[in-house]
C-alpha cells in the first residue's frame, strides 16, 4: 500500500515535478526501506547496487567544494561559462577560493535527491518482490496508469492547457496531457506501464486446458466480465489509446519498441492459453486504437520530422549545442540537473525560446554528469542486462512473463529516451526503478512455479 501511495502521489502531482511532491515521496519512500529492510549489497544483485551508490556519490562529489585550479585544470571551460552565466561564485583572475564542479549546487542537490527517490525504490520493490509481492506492484501499475489515462484523453478532447483543467503549471510553455505538464513524458509512463500490465496479465491466464465447444468457450469469456482480467485489458487498451492521442512520436516509437519485445520475449515461453490471451489482447487493442486514434495529427508530426526542421530549429540543433557543452566539460560534467541553466551560454537552437532539456536523455546525461557519472552508469546498464537476461533463462514460472513485460517497458523507454528525457521527472524514474527491480529479482518461489 505505501509504494502504491508513492507512485500515485508523485503520478497524480504533476509527474512529481515540483520539490514540494517528490521531497514528501522521498521520506515516505525511505521510511518504508527502513520497514521492509531491503537486501542492499546482497550477493545476487551486489554489483548492480555498488555501481548505483557510485553513480549517486558521483552526483553528491560534484557539489564539493575544491580548489578552482583544480576545476580549471580538469575542465578549462569551467569559470567562463560560469561569468558568462553570470552563475555566483563569479571571481577575477586571482581571486580563486574552493568552489564545487556544478554550476548551480541547489539543482544538483535537487537531482541527487530525485536519484536517492529512485534508487530506495528499486531496492525495497526488490525486496517487495522477493517476498511474493509482484502481483500488488503491478496492479497498482494499471490502476494509475487506467485513472491518468482518462484524465489524459478526457483533457485532449477538451483542448484544455491546464493540469486537471484548473491547474496552471509553472513551467515556460507547458502542454500538460493528463498529470503530466508535457506529452512525451506522459508517454514515457505509458510505454513501461503497458508491457508490465501486458504480461502480468498473461501471467494470469487460465491454465484449464480442458477441450470446450464454442458456446461453453462463449460462455467462461462472458463469465470474465467484472474480473480483474477485464480491467487488466482495459488498462492496457486505454493507456495504448492515451500515447495515440498524444501525438507524441518519441512515445508513439517506444512503445512499438516495447510490444515488439514484449512479443519476442513473450514467444519463448507462449502456451495455448497464452496464445489465446495474446490473441484477444491484440484484437482488442487493435479496435480501440483504430477506432479512436487521431491519425491525422501524428502523421502531420511524423511528416514534420521527414521534412526536417528550419536553420537552427529542431532536436538536431539542441544536440549540436549539447555536443558542445559535452566536449568542454568531458570529466566532471556541469553538474546533474543543470542543462537548462549550461545550455544558455552555449545557446543557437531555437531562437527566441528557452531550452530546458537535450531532447536525448544520453547526451544531457553525458553534458551534466561527465565521465564521473557516465561511466558507473554504463556498467550499471551493462551489469542490468546480463541479471536481467539470467533471471529471465532460469524463470520457469508465470513469472517469466511479468518479468518479460518489464524488461519490455524498460527497452521501449530507452529507445524514447533518444529524443526525449522524460526519465528525469520522478514520477517516471519511480516507474523505471519499479520494473528495473521486478525484471531483476530473485523469486525464491520460482521452484513452486507460482505466480507473484
Amino acid at each position: 500500500m505505501g509504494l502504491a501511495l508513492v507512485l500515485a502521489w508523485t503520478t497524480f502531482l504533476a509527474g512529481g515535478v515540483y520539490p514540494w511532491v517528490w521531497l514528501p515521496a522521498l521520506v515516505a519512500i525511505l521510511l518504508l526501506a527502513a520497514a521492509v529492510r531491503p537486501h542492499v549489497f546482497a550477493e545476487r544483485g551486489r554489483a548492480i547496487d555498488i555501481m548505483l551508490a557510485a553513480a549517486f556519490i558521483a552526483c553528491l562529489a560534484q557539489m564539493v567544494p575544491v580548489p578552482a585550479g583544480m576545476i580549471r585544470s580538469l575542465d578549462p571551460q569551467a569559470l567562463p561559462v560560469r561569468r558568462a552565466l553570470l552563475l555566483p561564485p563569479v571571481y577575477s583572475g586571482a581571486d580563486l577560493p574552493w568552489i564545487p564542479f556544478t554550476i548551480a549546487p541547489r539543482d544538483t542537490l535537487e537531482a541527487a535527491g530525485i536519484l536517492l527517490l529512485a534508487l530506495a525504490m528499486f531496492w525495497t520493490c526488490r525486496r517487495v518482490c522477493e517476498d511474493g509481492g509482484t502481483g500488488r506492484l503491478v496492479r497498482t501499475v494499471a490502476g494509475i496508469g487506467l485513472i491518468a489515462s482518462i484524465a489524459a484523453i478526457v483533457q485532449r478532447s477538451q483542448r484544455i492547457d491546464l493540469l486537471y483543467g484548473f491547474w496552471h503549471p509553472l513551467d515556460a510553455g507547458a502542454r500538460p496531457y493528463g498529470p503530466f505538464v508535457n506529452r512525451n513524458h506522459t508517454a514515457t509512463w505509458m510505454i513501461m506501464g503497458c508491457p508490465l500490465v501486458f504480461g502480468y496479465l498473461l501471467a494470469r491466464a487460465p491454465r484449464n486446458s480442458a477441450t470446450r465447444d464454442f458456446s461453453q468457450r462463449i460462455a467462461n469469456a462472458l463469465k470474465q466480465l467484472g474480473t480483474m482480467r477485464i480491467w487488466l485489458v482495459a488498462a492496457v487498451c486505454i493507456m495504448t489509446l492515451a500515447v495515440m492521442l498524444s501525438a507524441s512520436r518519441s512515445g508513439f516509437i517506444g512503445l512499438i519498441t516495447a510490444f515488439g519485445l514484449s512479443a519476442v520475449l513473450i514467444s519463448r515461453r507462449r502456451t495455448n492459453a497464452v496464445r489465446r490471451w495474446v490473441a484477444l489482447q491484440l484484437s482488442v487493442v487493435a479496435l480501440v486504437v483504430v477506432w479512436f486514434a487521431n491519425y491525422d495529427v501524428l502523421l502531420r508530426r511524423f511528416e514534420e520530422s521527414i521534412a526536417g526542421a528550419q536553420e537552427g530549429r529542431g532536436r538536431l540543433a539542441i544536440w549540436r549545442d549539447a555536443i558542445r557543452i559535452v566536449q568542454d566539460f568531458p570529466l566532471t560534467g556541469t553538474g546533474a540537473g543543470t542543462f537548462s541553466k549550461a545550455i544558455t551560454a552555449y545557446k543557437t537552437a531555437e531562437p527566441g525560446y528557452a531550452i530546458d532539456q537535450a531532447h536525448n536523455h544520453y547526451l544531457q546525461l553525458m553534458a551534466e554528469g561527465g565521465a564521473a557519472v557516465v561511466v558507473p552508469t554504463t556498467i550499471v546498464a551493462g551489469l542490468f542486462l546480463l541479471l536481467a537476461i539470467d533471471q529471465l533463462e532460469h524463470d520457469a514460472s508465470p513469472n517469466y512473463l511479468i518479468r518479460a513485460g518489464a524488461c519490455a517497458g524498460i527497452g521501449g523507454v530507452l529507445v524514447q529516451s533518444i529524443w526525449e528525457t522524460g526519465l528525469t521527472m520522478p514520477a517516471n524514474a519511480l516507474l523505471f526503478a519499479m520494473l528495473a527491480a521486478i525484471a531483476t529479482f530473485t523469486d525464491p518461489r520460482v521452484a513452486r512455479g507460482l505466480p507473484g
